[in-house]
């Protein structure tokens, strides 16, 4: 266009023999002072000037950024230059957006247009393009953005950007091709992104298209394949194809897996004379002639690296080389202890947290401004920060000091959209009925990484309420402390016959000893009141023993308890291999009208037996001393949880007063042993179990005459399908147990349905 203007102005001055004029007069000018383009002005009157002076003045006028149009007129020895100003911006505003929020879209306009600003049609190109680039991030491929101009007297326009969001576009199908040791179940289930399905309604987000979905699900199946033996893994094309209805894609993705790699020899090799290999080769944990596994070649690198710098040697590193041997299909691995220059942190900065705040950030970090630049530390830094859950995306990079010896840390931090988790779902148990539960979690409270959470749940046979606040890193220091406040009303029909209403507070603390030892602390002071189901209701019919009679009225219970918990599973959410080991030591009587000791050990171990199968057993044992004033609520009963003597009720398994009421033991034990495999894909999270129980409740301080009691062996058998990723939010068990041997008094339940808040 500027081309065509300059021609057009050096045919207006064809006709003349010598470029000169008498006067420059400049028209059109509204808001732009004339003085601010003078020096624009290759031209001066009653000097000569050529073509090259035309096109440098038009030039220097368009940069000035003023004006949408310039023409240069000759006109009676006048030099006339037109301008047409560009309008100004009036207002920005947004149409039709329902999904994105106005103050995203604004963040995406930025401070290109706005009010006060000069419009500029080249901008307007680059927003649209950016808005386009936002909705298919947000899974809106069939978005459609259209500005509209509104004009206004004194050249000023209003922006409207009018959008037709459409619906999200969802995957209607994944084909994997050349996959041959992994099915097409086992790979889309370690996806994020999930094909459209029905049953996927209550989970419609997993099924929108994303690209940046598409590609973390690239680098998942890549380290699905090099974590079990196929080093030379590679997806060698993806592509997604929209259906033509443009509410779909389908995503093909092509691999080559490769040979399946297995170890032939792992070593240790030192080029530090400091270091001795003979301290650390005990640490090599890779097995020789295993799968080949990148995970766990990296995890034992860690773990030497770790040990390392815990022997002060900042400023050692240990590298992986792998040599392979294609004929024999094998892997040597060589960890290599290197020295890395003494480098020291001059000082850290923290980008991209715009919610989260520094200190908060900050007080996770190994590495601290001053000191050595220890690689294991910035690793064990970035791990912290990942596991916070409050960012996306954790980076550290370095960057030169003022000195060659001094390095800046970067950190950089993508925070998810939000922390927070609202749940609407059904409660559903043979001991307390049916009923729903709406809950909501905060996870970083204003930014300050509080925990702030709340509940209310009813069922037929109870409700009750909580709300729990939880600082984990409390006043910066290494130890947590929170509070819980709630209330409850339990139905015991089944159980004595008895309602029970309960309000609580229990202030807690809670800190971590070492990275698998945790120790939390809490005392909970309780009021609670226990009648009779039918007393208020003239029922003439029933009978309360005198056992029982110990058990109603209004009580306050002061309890105290220490509970250490020793974790050393592989993964906390679904273990396969590893043990827990936890004790909980109770005291009440400090405060109130109840007073006890109570003692709790449990252990776990788990071991896979294959790749499915995961071998568990479960072992606990407890003990109550009575000092005053304890009921049944204080005391031991087995069964009808769905996870202790399945195949018994509620209360099912300990002492029983004359008229069949559960008042509870002062000692149990349990033993469970499992097997435990997956029955769907992941995403589903249906599991079968099968069990045996062993395990006994007992002891009493009532007369032989007045109760029946026994510490006899019982033992139950049976299956379980437990659901943990069920539509109703919640987990959900499905026990059929069956009692081998019982007591005559036990009760007995075969089946059992919980599922737990």
């Amino acid at each position: 266009m500027k081309r065509i203007m300059i021609l057009a102005s050096c045919l207006v001055f064809a006709s003349v023999s010598a470029y000169v004029v008498d006067q420059i007069v400049f028209e059109g000018l509204d808001r732009v002072e004339e003085g601010a383009l003078y020096d624009c002005l290759s031209i001066e009157p009653r000097k000569d000037f050529n073509d090259d002076d035309i096109d440098a003045t038009l030039k220097a006028l368009f940069r000035k950024g003023f004006f949408s149009d310039v023409k240069l007129l000759h006109r009676e020895k006048k030099l006339v230059i037109q301008c047409v100003e560009k309008p100004m911006v009036d207002r920005v505003a947004f149409e039709g957006n329902e999904t994105a929020s106005e103050d995203l879209l604004k963040n995406i306009v930025g401070n290109r247009i706005g009010e006060g600003r000069l419009f500029s049609l080249h901008l307007i190109k680059d927003i649209l393009a950016d808005l386009q680039i936002m909705y298919r991030a947000l899974g809106f491929y069939s978005a459609i953005v259209v500005p509209k101009l509104i004009r206004h007297p004194g050249n000023k326009v209003d922006v409207v950007f009018e959008i037709k969001e459409g619906s999200k576009t969802t995957v209607k199908k994944i084909v994997f091709v050349g996959n041959k040791s992994f099915s097409d179940d086992e790979l889309k289930d370690i996806m994020s992104t999930k094909e459209e399905k029905i049953w996927r309604f209550w989970d419609y987000e997993s099924h929108v298209f994303r690209e940046d979905k598409v590609e973390v699900d690239m680098e998942a199946i890549s380290s699905f394949y090099k974590n079990r033996g196929y080093p030379f893994f590679m997806i060698t094309s993806s592509y997604a194809e929209m259906d033509f209805d443009k509410k779909s894609h389908r995503c093909t993705f092509t691999m080559d897996e490769g040979d399946l790699y297995h170890i032939s020899n792992v070593s240790l090799l030192s080029e530090v004379s400091t270091v001795k290999v003979e301290e650390f080769e005990h640490f090599l944990t890779l097995e020789k002639e295993s799968v080949y596994n990148e995970h766990l070649i990296n995890a034992n690198r860690d773990e030497i690296r770790r040990k390392i710098a815990l022997k002060d040697n900042p400023f050692i590193d240990v590298v992986v080389k792998i040599d392979f041997d294609q004929k024999k299909k094998l892997a040597s691995i060589r960890y290599i202890v290197v020295e890395r220059p003494k480098v020291f942190i001059e000082r850290i900065d923290i980008v991209g947290n715009t919610r989260t705040l520094d200190r908060v950030i900050r007080r996770e970090f190994s590495v601290h401004e001053g000191d050595a630049l220890n690689v294991y530390k910035v690793q064990k830094t970035i791990e912290k920060l990942r596991a916070m859950g409050y960012f996306d995306e954790v980076e550290i990079s370095e960057e030169e000091g003022s000195v060659t010896d001094k390095k800046v840390l970067v950190v950089s931090v993508k925070e998810k959209d939000s922390t927070a988790q609202v749940r609407l779902g059904l409660n559903i148990s043979d001991a307390d009925g049916f009923g729903g539960f709406v809950g909501f979690v905060e996870h970083n409270l204003m930014g300050t990484g509080r925990v702030l959470s709340a509940d209310i749940s009813w069922m037929q046979r109870y409700y009750g309420g909580k709300i729990d606040i939880f600082d984990p890193r409390f006043m910066d220091q290494n130890f947590g402390a929170g509070m819980s406040l709630g209330g409850n009303s339990y139905d015991r029909k089944n159980i004595d016959q008895s309602m029970v209403k309960n309000i609580y507070i229990s202030p807690y603390v809670r800190y971590v000893l070492t990275e698998s030892l945790y120790h939390t602390f809490r005392y909970t002071l309780s009021r609670s009141n226990r009648v009779h189901k039918y007393k208020d209701k003239n029922r003439k019919n029933y009978n309360i023993t005198k056992l029982m009679e110990e058990e109603y009225g209004k009580y306050t219970s002061g309890e105290i308890s220490s509970t250490l918990m020793y974790d050393k599973t592989d993964n906390s959410y679904e273990p396969r291999n590893g043990y827990e080991l936890s004790m909980t030591n109770s005291y009440a009587g400090i405060i109130g009208n109840v007073c006890y000791f109570k003692n709790e050990l449990n252990a776990k171990f788990y071991k896979a037996i294959t790749e499915r199968v995961t071998f568990i057993i479960d072992a606990n044992i407890g003990h109550l001393k009575e000092i005053k004033g304890t009921r049944s609520v204080h005391r031991f009963s087995l069964g009808g949880d769905g996870f202790s003597m399945r195949g018994f009720d509620s209360g099912g398994i300990g002492p029983r007063d004359q008229e069949d009421n559960s008042i509870g033991g002062t000692k149990y034990w349990t033993l469970s042993l499992m097997a435990k495999a997956p029955l769907s894909t992941k995403e589903i999270g249906i599991n079968g179990v099968l069990f045996i129980d062993f395990g006994s409740a007992w002891g009493t301080k009532h007369a032989k005459n007045d109760v029946h009691d026994s510490s006899a062996i019982r033992s139950s058998a049976g299956v379980a399908i437990e659901w943990s990723k069920s539509p109703l939010g919640v987990p959900l068990s499905f026990v059929f147990g069956f009692a081998l041997k019982k007591q005559p008094f036990d009760k007995k339940q075969t089946f059992t349905l919980t599922g737990i808040m």
